[in-house]
C-alpha cells in the first residue's frame, strides 16, 4: 500500500508525554482484530521507520512516538532506559486500551523491556527486532578508524548511497528509498536531508550507554519479562549474530518465539517486511 493510499488511516500530533512535546504517528485501521501495538524506533531513525510495516500489515493499530530527542520530538534532556520506558508507558495510558503490545528496534529492545517491566499488568507481550547483543569482549581499539558520518545530504540519493554502503543486509532500490524517504528529514523544501537527530544528541545517548550508570542491560532486562515475546533477527546482522542468539534466548524465563529474516541486517522491517508483517499478525493471534 502507498503512503498516499493511506493517508486517511494516519493520524499525528504532538502529544504531551512526561512534561515534553512528542511527536506521534498513529496508524489507525478501520479493521483492528488483535491488540494495538506501540512501536519504538531505534537509535538511528525515528517514528517514519514503522510506516512501511504498519501499512503493510494493515490490520494492526500502531503507535509509533518520536522518542525524546529525536524526529520532531524535544529533547528533555535524559538518556535512561527507564525515562525512555516511562515516556512511551505515558502515551500508551493516554492513547492505547488497557491491554497492548509493546515492539522495539535496536537499542529501543531494552525500552521495551523494560516496559513491560514496569507495567506488567498492561503489556500482553513484547516484540523485539534485530536487538543488539554483543558476543565477546569488546575490544580496547577499534579494528579500523571510525570516520563520521556527514551531517547532512545534499539530495536523497546521497542519503542513499550512504546507508548502503553502512548497513548490512541485501537492499533492493526501492526498498532502500522508501526506507530513506521515511526517515530522513530537511528543515525547508529545499534544504539538505539530514539524519532524524543532532549529532550531539547521538553522542550523548551513546555515551550513557557505554557508562557504569547505564541501565540498558539487555540480559538483566529479558530475566525479568513474563509476557510471550517475539524476536526477529537479521540473518546478516553484526548487531545480532547468530553466535549471540542462544545466550540471549536462555535469559528468558519462557522461550521466546524467533524469526530469522535471512536477507536482512540490522532492518528487516525495510528489507524483508513480508517476513516481519506475517509472522507478527500470527504472533499477536495469539495475544490478549
Amino acid at each position: 500500500m502507498k503512503p498516499e493510499m493511506a493517508t486517511d488511516l494516519w493520524r499525528t500530533d504532538i502529544h504531551m508525554s512526561n512534561g515534553f512535546n512528542q511527536f506521534i504517528r498513529d496508524w489507525r485501521p478501520r479493521d483492528q482484530p488483535c491488540l494495538p501495538v506501540l512501536a519504538l524506533h531505534g537509535s538511528l531513525t525515528q517514528s517514519g521507520m514503522w510506516i512501511a510495516p504498519a501499512e503493510a500489515a494493515g490490520s494492526i493499530r500502531m503507535l509509533c512516538p518520536d522518542q525524546r530527542g529525536f524526529g520532531l520530538s524535544n529533547d528533555p534532556g535524559g538518556d535512561s532506559c527507564a525515562e525512555f520506558a516511562s515516556d512511551a508507558l505515558a502515551l500508551a495510558q493516554n492513547l492505547l486500551p488497557e491491554r497492548y503490545v509493546v515492539m522495539g528496534h535496536s537499542f529501543a529492545c531494552s525500552i521495551a523491556l523494560e516496559a513491560a517491566r514496569m507495567a506488567a499488568g498492561h503489556v500482553a507481550a513484547v516484540v523485539l527486532v534485530d536487538p543488539v547483543v554483543p558476543v565477546g569482549t569488546p575490544s580496547a581499539a577499534p579494528s579500523t578508524p571510525f570516520i563520521p558520518p556527514p551531517e547532512t545530504f545534499a539530495t536523497l540519493e546521497e542519503a542513499e548511497h550512504h546507508f548502503r554502503n553502512t548497513e548490512e543486509g541485501k537492499w533492493t532500490d526501492d526498498a532502500l528509498r522508501r526506507f530513506v524517504r521515511d526517515i530522513m528529514m530537511r528543515d525547508s523544501e529545499s534544504g539538505p536531508w539530514r539524519f532524524p537527530y543532532a549529532p550531539v544528541r547521538l553522542r550523548r545517548l551513546r555515551a550513557f550507554t557505554a557508562s557504569p550508570a547505564s541501565d540498558y542491560n539487555l540480559l538483566a532486562k529479558a530475566k525479568a519479562v513474563r509476557c510471550p515475546v517475539l524476536v526477529f533477527r537479521g540473518g546478516m546482522s553484526k548487531r545480532f549474530p547468530p553466535a549471540a542468539e542462544q545466550p540471549f534466548l536462555a535469559a528468558f524465563a519462557s522461550k521466546p518465539k524467533v524469526v530469522v529474516c535471512p536477507n536482512s541486517g540490522h532492518f528487516p522491517t525495510a528489507t524483508e517486511p513480508n517476513i516481519v508483517v506475517e509472522a507478527l499478525k500470527r504472533f499477536l493471534e495469539g495475544v490478549r
